[in-house]
């Protein structure tokens, strides 16, 4: 879920409790009872259903107050057409605000209606005393939407209507650095930085820019003076990422230890430096640092995540249950329990504790309801009662057959089912699943994305690659579609220099997953690149050692000529898994 600006909140906080009503009749007990369904709902964490009483009571309300609420809910559920109907409502009862303009063009973006939105975001934009405001607040509506490329093409028509304004030029480089389009992100970037030398955002951008670009050196100069003349704790952490990003972890691990040493208990130094010694496999370091931040209540939840993992690194199971326990919410609330279930089922033979654990805490915690229902699914596969994970999904759809989030856990159930064929190679049966699957929800990208796994597993890969294609062009700021698609045209079909195109753009969306840093490497070992290729590689297996990133690591090792390195990560790759076919076939190229 995403933040509305404070400023569009603030003006109404007031509208956060039941707004009056004008008329004193029927009308009104709709519009109450409606408010009082919402209310209801929201205690019982219902939130959707919350949302929907919310919209009935705006649109029969002659109150901006009640359709504001609307709007502002539906935003933070990310539920589109009710957020553009409310936002419509909104405007209808009070034509002289713009900001139904700022929540229209995110719902417009949401909704892929690309020249809607860029017509919401110019009105709201013109509204204003000043563009740069308007830019400004028009980049924070977009930079955390899960669609860079569509944000990127919208800031760009926007900077075409209001030409050479630099808040403008600042907003169109930090969407398309997150889009992959590199090179507008670089001559935005150096734009906006030249407009005021004194505007550090606008400098520290374009040095991230000159990064990302390949100018490795030029950008670290760049960050380097700005970090001397400027002792902001923003401007040293900034640099310390760079450094990170530049395969720098010893400098930017001096830099933030130097960052703390002046501001002891910055959770943003602390939290760099705790993701950093995990990488690195530093366990007591890292542990040391996550135990920091869990008084800091942004860094909370994520802090006692990463303790569990670090625990079960260990071997600790219980301390591991006992960290997981405290994450009840944030991004990874889910996982947490799911990993608490496996490891009740895995180390404890409980696998009826393990249903019940996720069975109550979707009970307990409504929001996360249909995530449990999946990951119950998964469970009962592993305890190998298939029909006990459908009868699930069964019962729920029976109950809320228009449920989203349960539709979107059935087609997940489907999703699960055929990879647990896939991987016991009965793909025949996988392929029957996900056609009975796409019977039921149409054309639906996660189904199709598993069946271009299924092809590719066996070797069809001229299917898998046309599956591929049309889902990137239905879904191009996908980034794990784009990485699919990159590694399987570079791996299987020579088409190097494209796939790195798609490859850089998954990684620029997501730049900390080993899978796309693993391809990312291997289309550059492909490319002849080997010394660029061992970076990536190295950093891949370091987040998650992994056979394939092994396999692809010891056959860049062996063609640099580190030939006893590549030999030991083979070995002791092959010992945890012996029989995987990436590590036989680096074996072969090892003996060729």
């Amino acid at each position: 879920m995403t933040r509305a600006p404070f400023w569009l909140l603030a003006a109404c906080l007031a509208g956060c409790a039941t707004a009056p009503i004008a008329d004193n009749g029927e009308r009104q007990i709709d519009v109450d009872s409606h408010l009082l369904l919402g209310d209801i709902a929201a205690e019982r964490q219902d939130f959707p259903t919350a949302a929907s009483e919310l919209l009935s009571a705006a649109l029969l309300s002659d109150e901006p107050g009640v359709a504001e609420r609307a709007t502002r809910m539906a935003h933070q559920l990310d539920l589109t057409d009710m957020g553009l109907k409310a936002a419509a409502r909104w405007r209808e009862l009070n034509p002289e605000d713009e900001r139904p303009a700022w929540f229209s063009g995110v719902f417009e973006t949401r909704a892929n209606h690309l020249p809607r939105a860029v017509a919401q975001f110019e009105a709201f934009i013109r509204a204003m005393d000043d563009p740069a405001t308007g830019f400004a607040l028009v980049l924070e509506a977009l930079v955390d939407e899960p669609y860079p490329r569509a944000a990127t093409s919208i800031m760009q028509a926007l900077n075409i209507t209001f030409p050479d304004v630099p808040a403008g030029q600042y907003g169109l480089a930090r969407l398309a650095l997150r889009s992959g389009d590199f090179d507008v992100a670089l001559k935005n970037a150096e734009a906006a930085s030249k407009s005021d030398s004194n505007w550090l955002e606008a400098q520290l951008l374009y040095a991230r820019a000159l990064l990302v670009a390949g100018r490795t050196d030029d950008s670290l100069a760049m960050a380097g003076k700005l970090a001397e003349q400027h002792k902001e704790v923003e401007v040293q952490l900034q640099y310390a990422e760079l450094l990170l990003s530049a395969g720098k972890p010893r400098d930017a691990e001096t830099r933030l230890n130097d960052i703390l040493s002046t501001n002891p208990g910055l959770a943003e130094a602390t939290r760099a430096l705790a993701f950093l010694a995990m990488t690195e496999q530093r366990i007591p370091d890292a542990k040391r640092y996550f135990n920091d931040l869990r008084g800091e209540p942004r860094y909370r939840s994520e802090a006692f995540y990463y303790l569990g993992r670090l625990s079960e690194t260990e071997k600790d199971f219980l301390s591991a249950t006992r960290s997981y326990g405290r994450v009840t919410d944030g991004t990874h609330a889910v996982e947490a329990q799911m990993r608490t279930a496996r490891i009740m089922f895995t180390e404890q033979s409980d696998g009826n504790g393990a249903i019940r654990h996720l069975r109550d805490f979707g009970e307990a915690n409504p929001r996360f309801a249909s995530d449990m229902l999946v990951a119950q699914s998964q469970l009962l596969l592993q305890m190998k009662q298939p029909d006990a994970a459908m009868k699930l999904f069964d019962d729920a759809l029976a109950a809320k057959p228009d449920d989203p989030a349960l539709r979107a856990a059935h087609v997940q159930l489907f999703v699960i089912l055929a990879q647990d064929a896939q991987e016991r190679r009965a793909y025949d049966q996988a392929e029957q699943l996900l056609g009975q699957g796409l019977a039921r929800y149409k054309d639906n990208s996660s189904l199709r994305y598993t069946q271009a796994l299924v092809y590719e597993d066996q070797g069809k890969n001229r299917k898998a690659v046309d599956v591929l294609e049309s889902l990137v062009a239905q879904n191009p700021d996908d980034a794990a579609l784009l990485n699919a698609l990159g590694y399987l045209l570079t791996d299987q079909f020579g088409k190097h220099a494209e796939a790195r195109g798609y490859i850089q753009r998954a990684l620029a969306m997501n730049p900390d997953s080993a899978a796309i840093i693993d391809s990312m490497g291997w289309v550059l070992y492909k490319l002849g690149d080997y010394h660029g290729a061992l970076d990536y590689l190295e950093r891949a297996y370091r987040l998650e050692p992994e056979a394939e990133i092994a396999a692809h690591l010891v056959v860049t090792r062996w063609h640099l000529g580190e030939r006893d390195s590549a030999r030991e990560l083979l070995q002791n790759a092959l010992k945890q898994s012996p029989d995987d076919r990436h590590l036989k076939e680096a074996g072969e190229q090892l003996r060729e």
